[in-house]
């Protein structure tokens, strides 16, 4: 069941669902400075000192800023039980992890990756 998530002035839309101990955030719009605030709230949401996985929808991102990418690696940093995994990133979100160098920096798994297989 996917439960929609904040809708940012910024233009993201994200709604969230639960497979098993997986969260998935489906992200679609811009990732930037208006928006980053209600990725982190969404996955504030997912963390309350759970295990499992997060995995980061990023097919349907059409822009990322700086801040973006900051809060993409607060994500990261701050999920000392869960695993961060970034699903069939756009070519925008490719585009700045490769300008960043941070393209090998997170689990990136493609669209057709089967969840479960992460779960374990």
């Amino acid at each position: 069941m996917e439960t929609p998530g904040p809708n940012a002035a910024g233009g993201l839309q994200i709604s969230s669902r639960r497979e098993g101990n997986l969260t998935v955030l489906r992200l679609d719009g811009e990732l930037d400075l208006a928006s980053a605030p209600d990725l982190r709230a969404a996955l504030a949401g997912t963390s309350n000192g759970a295990t499992g996985t997060v995995v980061l929808d990023m097919a349907a991102v059409g822009f990322v800023d700086s801040t973006g990418v900051r809060a993409l690696l607060e994500a990261q940093a701050s999920s000392r039980n869960q695993v961060v995994a970034i699903m069939a990133p756009s070519r925008a979100v490719t585009r700045v992890l490769d300008l960043t160098r941070l393209r090998g920096h997170f689990l990136e798994i493609d669209a057709t990756a089967d969840l479960a297989d992460l779960a374990t």
